[in-house]
């Protein structure tokens, strides 16, 4: 129903410990939950595994990057001044596709993660944007670290929920060669610093 499952609990959650949502009070997985020992929040319908102690199994896992992704689909979605559903769904395919073929063998989430966002940048950064935001909403941002690739318990995440750009420059001096440099402060052609 509209507040929580229905009786036949099966259409609400499927084979899921939660449904796929873009809605926290239906589907507050994030980042973290891939990890053993970490509970599922508390306050809305969970079919099984609240006490998180098996998050790390491959299907429970499976459902976190399932819903990061449900997030990028949304977000593409909710672009409609820009985007029509047919667009929208056409570049989520796309995206998907492209990414798995650029994605590394055993990959960590964000190598995964990295791979659908680099293609969705080389196709519109405006997709990327949203997709980058649709991952850090679930605790996969710029910041984030991801357990080992061959972890059985996916101990060690760390989320993020910061977009935008990482790097940032401090400072930059020219340091001329005396051998080379004529003295004036500029690095001219033939020049070395």
């Amino acid at each position: 129903g509209p507040n929580g499952p229905a009786p036949n609990q099966g259409y609400y959650f499927g084979i899921r410990r939660l449904p796929y949502s873009i809605d926290f009070t239906k589907d507050p997985l994030t980042f973290r939950h891939i990890a053993n020992g970490v509970v599922l929040p508390g306050g809305v319908p969970i079919a099984f595994g609240a006490d998180g102690v098996s998050n790390a199994e491959v299907h429970n896992t499976g459902e976190v990057w399932a819903t990061m992704l449900w997030e990028c689909y949304a977000a593409l979605l909710r672009d409609s001044g820009r985007l029509t559903f047919d667009q929208a769904q056409r570049r989520i395919t796309d995206y998907l596709v492209a990414g798995y073929k650029m994605t590394p063998n055993a990959p960590t989430f964000l190598e995964a993660r990295d791979a659908i966002l680099s293609a969705a940048l080389a196709n519109d950064p405006l997709d990327h944007a949203l997709l980058a935001q649709a991952f850090a909403r679930r605790g996969a941002g710029v910041r984030a670290v991801a357990p080992d690739r061959f972890s059985t318990t996916n101990i060690g995440v760390v989320e993020s929920y910061a977009t935008g750009g990482d790097l940032e420059l401090e400072s930059a001096s020219l340091v001329p060669d005396i051998a080379s440099c004529d003295g004036d402060g500029l690095l001219d052609d033939g020049e070395r610093g």
